[in-house]
């Protein structure tokens, strides 16, 4: 028993210790209740709040220990991108015609895509008014086009291989929320992805027009009654190099399912989905190859731009979208001169910040959606972060808060704080993975004046149990900081 009083001596004196600098006890009480929580008795938990005019600390737990942040990572790659690239940054796919144009409204050689790298070609999350193949299409309508005598060719070498980067774990690869990052891609990088297994074998079909993809079935269909095997349910693994797709897991027989998978071919999808539509719009395409002398000259038919970054950040922040952000992380390393792969994205991010004057030691970055599960960083580096980007980006006009989800509201954080006196008042982008769950962001939404960043590692409890804990953390933060 005096060993027991001994240990928890120490405990309470090491939370004392860290918490010392804390300005604010209303604050500091509600931190000390949730990490003091029995299912974080294992696990790992930093917890900060800060005040962004001083930076003095309002409260905080474990401000100094690197936490996996899953895709809090984010907002890391998103305030260096606005920075960098500013907020009316717009990528660029352009469309050539190789040879000449006849005046009989003839392309002598091939029509070329060339991608730079837009992660929202085709997207459903930011749809516009004309997408991109209704843009092309009409484009040469207006020309006069009635036949391509060459091919359709995508051209995605914008983006070098490898198309994700290396710390990405590969059972991640076969989803959307994994898909990989090319020069041309499109339609999120997804498709539905239609399976049934019955008496009339495995059969599996796409709601998208494609003719690269294969889907190999390994699965084992066992007759729902049987109880000697466990139904562990449907697995992806998928082969980016051959785009083949390989089904695995027991499962119950017959088998029905629907789901979105990552489309390792986006340029083929583009491919196909153009040449569907130019056929509909009464536009010819030979799919003969035009010897390499008749190709005198390069015509641009279209330089397509996207939305501006700033719409571009407040979309992968409030929908958490991997592909997006890794995107834009290539493009911070294309607009410092480099090649535009993930390692120099991330080196460059490093550097800016570390020029800022933070201190970037603890931060193991790998990549800049924070899919990545070596991706680590304390949860001061955060609030240290966003109390520089928010003045820094304002002098650009840019109000960043306004791109996070709003806690309690909407976005991957609507039920974070829900129907309590804290809902609406925390702007947080949040991530999770298995047994993590972190937040950060700005209090209050309307007129920030404090930082806060949360990480939790390896709790074990339900995760709904967890998010209802940090809720009532927030609520006893909002209490403590509203009577500042």
């Amino acid at each position: 028993m005096k060993l027991y009083r001994k240990f928890v001596s120490a405990v309470c004196l090491a939370a004392s210790v860290l918490s010392v600098n804390a300005q604010n006890s209303a604050v500091q009480e509600a931190i000390d209740k949730f990490v003091s929580a029995p299912s974080l008795r294992n696990g790992s938990v930093g917890v900060q709040v800060v005040s962004l005019d001083s930076m003095k600390v309002m409260g905080e737990f474990n401000p100094y220990q690197s936490e996996i942040t899953a895709s809090t990572m984010k907002t890391v790659t998103s305030a260096t991108a606005l920075h960098l690239l500013g907020k009316d940054f717009k990528f660029s796919t352009k469309v050539y015609a190789t040879g000449k144009i006849s005046n009989k409204g003839r392309i002598e050689g091939d029509l070329v895509v060339k991608g730079g790298g837009d992660p929202t070609l085709g997207s459903r999350h930011l749809p516009r008014e004309v997408n991109f193949i209704d843009a092309l299409v009409a484009e040469l309508k207006a020309r006069g086009i009635k036949e391509v005598k060459g091919n359709i060719v995508v051209d995605d070498s914008a983006i070098p291989e490898p198309n994700v980067p290396a710390s990405w774990m590969i059972e991640d690869l076969g989803y959307g929320y994994g898909t990989s990052i090319h020069g041309l891609n499109f339609a999120d990088n997804e498709l539905k992805l239609n399976v049934t297994i019955d008496e009339n074998g495995f059969n599996y079909y796409t709601d998208q027009t494609q003719s690269y993809l294969k889907v190999e079935n390994r699965c084992n269909a066992i007759p729902a009654e049987t109880d000697s095997l466990e139904f562990d349910g449907l697995g992806l693994r998928l082969d980016i190099e051959n785009d083949v797709l390989h089904l695995n897991g027991n499962v119950k027989f017959p088998f029905k399912s629907r789901m979105t998978i990552a489309n390792p071919s986006p340029d083929l999808l583009m491919r196909d989905s153009l040449e569907v539509a130019l056929k509909a719009a009464g536009i010819k395409v030979k799919h003969k190859n035009v010897k390499a002398e008749k190709k005198v000259a390069t015509n641009l038919v279209l330089d397509y731009k996207s939305l501006e970054l700033s719409k571009i950040v407040e979309s992968l922040l409030i929908r958490s979208d991997n592909m997006y952000t890794e995107c834009v992380l290539r493009a911070i390393a294309s607009n410092a001169g480099k090649q535009p792969t993930s390692s120099n994205g991330v080196a460059v991010v490093k550097n800016f910040w570390k020029e800022k004057g933070l201190d970037v030691e603890g931060l193991f970055m790998l990549d800049g959606s924070g899919l990545s599960r070596t991706n680590k960083a304390p949860v001061s580096f955060f609030t240290q972060m966003l109390g520089l980007a928010l003045p820094s980006l304002k002098e650009r006009n840019v109000d960043f808060e306004l791109l996070f989800p709003v806690a309690g509201k909407n976005g991957t954080v609507r039920r974070v704080a829900a129907n309590t006196p804290a809902a609406g008042k925390f702007a947080l982008k949040s991530g999770s993975m298995s047994h993590v769950q972190c937040y950060v962001g700005y209090y209050p939404v309307d007129a920030p004046k404090y930082a806060v960043a949360i990480l939790i590692n390896s709790f074990t409890c339900p995760r709904s149990e967890l998010v209802k804990m940090v809720g009532e953390m927030l609520v006893g933060i909002d209490a403590g900081l509203s009577a500042e």
